[in-house]
């Protein structure tokens, strides 16, 4: 009895990394930081002042407040071609949003303006290549390369591309969990950008078959 179970022990373990060794596709879902848009769009300094009788009673000044950072919800498919390399599309939504209006000397609110939103929607084909593997961890680097819409008042188009640096995969069977450190960018000619180095660091989870 005892060998029988070893043999169907052994038998459902080979099958299980054979399994995990056939596994050409993965699916995955993350989200990463906004931390360019937290330093291009920021809130505006109060003008507070400590004796606003000696400001005209005609001061007037806009300040933006008020601000929402949804970060970086991706999509991504990856096919494995090799051991080393892979190929896939990611699918990237954020948005921005925020308040302003004018201000009076004592800091009171005199006219609300419209408020600003940005979503932003990419598209990238990407590539992978995975130089390490050892258990349940593995390291990759890659790229992708696609569009950008921009939509606010209008709808505008531009370059995206996208650079993991380095990121690291951690799991077994079907699921994982990955950390990537990269930079996401987006723009249309040099007076246009719309991202630079956002996306710093994501998370995602992962499901490979």
């Amino acid at each position: 009895m005892i060998k029988r179970l070893l043999i169907l022990f052994a038998l459902l373990t080979t099958s299980f990394l054979t399994g995990a060794q056939e596994q050409k596709h993965q699916f995955r879902l993350g989200w990463g930081d906004m931390m360019y848009e937290h330093a291009v769009y920021a809130p505006t300094a109060k003008h507070v002042f400590e004796d606003p009788s000696k400001i005209s009673e005609n001061y007037r000044v806009e300040e933006l407040y008020g601000h929402k950072y949804l970060g970086h919800f991706f999509a991504e498919y990856q096919y494995r071609l090799n051991d080393l390399f892979s190929i896939g599309a990611q699918f990237d939504f954020s948005d921005i949003a925020w308040q302003s209006g004018l201000f009076d000397r004592t800091h009171t609110l005199v006219e609300q303006e419209p408020d600003a939103r940005y979503s932003r929607f990419a598209l990238m084909p990407t590539a992978r290549v995975t130089y390490f593997h050892k258990g349940p961890v593995s390291l990759y680097s890659g790229l992708g390369a696609g569009v950008l819409l921009s939509v606010s008042n209008n709808t505008e188009a531009a370059f995206a591309f996208n650079v993991n640096l380095i990121g690291i995969q951690v799991g077994a069977g079907h699921w994982y969990g990955a950390l990537d450190l990269g930079m996401m960018n987006a723009f249309a000619g040099e007076t246009r950008i719309y991202m630079l180095g956002s996306r710093l660091v994501s998370l995602s989870i992962n499901y490979a078959w």
